[in-house]
This record gives C-alpha cells, structure tokens and sequence, in this order.
C-alpha cells in the first residue's frame, strides 16, 4: 500500500510540471555544440633568415596558395598537427639574385630530404619585398610543400592562391639585344682569331608615361576591397606605370568589382572583374577572374590573397593598355 501512495504522489507532481506551447522556447531541446570550423592540417612558420615582415606575407601566401590543393592551412603559431619551417639563403646569381629556401617538418629526422624552392629575382625586387616576387615564391612552393606533407599534387591547382583568377605569373627576365648581340661577335670572333668590331649602341627612346587611376573597389567582403585597391596599385606600380589619384585628360581608369556567390555550405563562386577606360571614359576591355573559393578564406583577411589576385589581373590591364596606346587615333 505505501508504495501506491509513493507512485501516486509522483504521478501527481509530473501533472503539475508545465508543458510548454507549441511554438514557445524549450530549453531542454537547446544545443550548446559548437560549429564546425576546419581545422588546420598544417601551419607555416615564416622563413628564417628572412626579413620579418616578408617571412610573414610569404607564410601566409603559402598557406592560402595551399588551399588550392585542398589543404586547409594556416600560418604559425596555430594549432595544427603539422608544422613546416624553412630556412632562406641567397647567392649572387649573374644580374640577378637566387632565393632559397629549404623547408622541412619540424620533429622529422634531418636527414630528410627538404623540399627546396628556388626563385630568381631582380636585386631591386627583393629589396623592396615586391608582392610579384612573394606570389612566385609561393605558388613555387605550394606543390613541394604538398608532397613534403604527404599530399602530393594530382590535379592543376585552381584556387584562392592560383589564383581567383586561373592564372600563373611567370617571371622571364627580358633579353637583352645588345648584350647577346655583343656575345655572339665574341665569340665569333674568338673562334676565327679576329679582333671583334664594337657596334654602336643605340639610343633608348624615351619611355612614354603611362598615368593610370585606380579607382575604388567594390563588392568584396571583409577588407577584400581595400586590399584589392591597394594591391592593383602596387602591381601596376611596379611595371612603371604613374600611379595617379585624381582624373585628369591623360589618364587611364581602372575599377573593380566582386561577387561572391556561394556554392554549398563551404565553397563559393569569385568573380572578379576588371574594367578599364581610356582618358575620355571609353572602355577599352575587362578582365575576368572567376575561380571557386572556400568560404572561410574569402570571409577572412585578404591580406596577401588581394595582392595575389590583383597581380595576375595587373597582367590583363597592361594587355589592355598597350591596346589602348596602340590603336589608331
């Protein structure tokens, strides 16, 4: 009988309990899981022996150049299982100066192989850190780096590094005529025994002044408008082009706009597009640069990706304005 009266009494303080509404708040279903974020597989330690700063944009452009082969990276310190370092060295190379630069994965034995990236660059270049020079650097060592972790490359690299825009920037230092025009009267002139006759150098023309304004970007989330500006800026600027800001009768424009569309929950569609006008405000042609992204990458910092993507598109815009200088008047 008393353990009746005990069911009893509970059956009668669960009526009292107070059922919630069909549409009111039920803590009890609440969810306290945090979203999913990916974790980093690697993390990438500025270069040593390298200036701070450009170890800096050089990690963090490999590790956004990494993406594009489908390794989630980040830059050092950060929690990722992997950590890749690299040392830097430099030799005289002809006119020019080589770049070294040896990366292992710290904790393996050193015995193993570095994977070892070479990167020539004008002397001028590498004082002044250019971004072009940072870019090559990484997108060199991206695929040494990904098989060094153990994920080789097997597909062409479209991604946030490679860039936005599907597009490589090679780097061939220009011929010049006189000198190999002077080495092969040498050498000619070695073989036969005879003194080489010095040809007249020639006058360079005057370059022409190129001004050019570039104007706002818009469209791009997080800081990407402001990193894209000022990364086109420098671009344009290192291949001798004025960089102006304000309109005037002599000077070209170049503006830029960007969609971001997403894909699925983790990708989305980047279409970056490049319009330029002419003094009088004709479009002389636009370049394009679409290329699937990880959301993530595109929502954060573009530190480094601006620059990337507006160095492959500055290739484009000096096509279009060598058109624009050379067509009939």
């Amino acid at each position: 009988m008393r353990h009746v009266v005990t069911l009893l009494c509970l059956l009668a303080l669960a009526a009292c309990a107070r059922v919630p509404g069909p549409f009111e708040h039920d803590p009890t279903r609440d969810s306290y899981a945090r979203p999913r974020v990916d974790k980093a597989e690697v993390a990438i330690a500025p270069p040593r022996n390298m200036p701070p700063e450009m170890g800096q944009r050089v990690a963090a452009t490999l590790a956004m150049e990494l993406q594009s082969y489908g390794i989630v990276a980040s830059v050092a310190p950060a929690d990722a299982p992997i950590l890749v370092d690299g040392v830097m060295s430099t030799r005289d190379a002809d006119m020019s100066i080589e770049v070294q630069v040896d990366y292992r994965v710290v904790g393996r034995p050193r015995t193993d192989e570095p994977a070892t990236v070479k990167t020539r660059a004008r002397p001028e270049d590498y004082a002044a850190q250019n971004e072009r020079l940072i870019s090559r650097m990484a997108q060199q060592a991206a695929p040494r780096v990904a098989t060094l972790i153990g994920k080789p490359p097997n597909f062409i690299p479209r991604a946030p590094g490679q860039v936005a825009a599907g597009i490589t920037i090679p780097y061939e230092f220009p011929s010049d005529p006189v000198a190999d025009g002077t080495a092969a009267a040498a050498e000619a002139a070695a073989a036969t025994g005879t003194k080489p006759t010095t040809a007249p150098v020639p006058t360079k023309p005057v370059e022409q002044q190129v001004k050019v304004l570039v104007a706002a970007v818009t469209g791009a989330p997080s800081d990407g408008n402001r990193q894209l500006y000022s990364g086109m800026r420098r671009a344009l600027g290192s291949n001798k082009i004025v960089i102006v800001d304000a309109a005037a009768e002599d000077v070209f424009t170049v503006a830029g706009t960007v969609n971001l569309t997403p894909i699925d929950e983790r990708t989305g569609k980047l279409v970056v597009k490049w319009v330029l006008k002419d003094p009088a405000g004709k479009v002389v042609g636009d370049i394009e640069q679409a290329n699937p992204v990880p959301l993530a990458a595109a929502r954060g910092t573009w530190a480094g990706f601006g620059d990337i993507v507006a160095s492959a598109a500055s290739e484009g815009v000096l096509e279009l304005l060598e058109k624009a200088l050379n067509r009939p008047r």
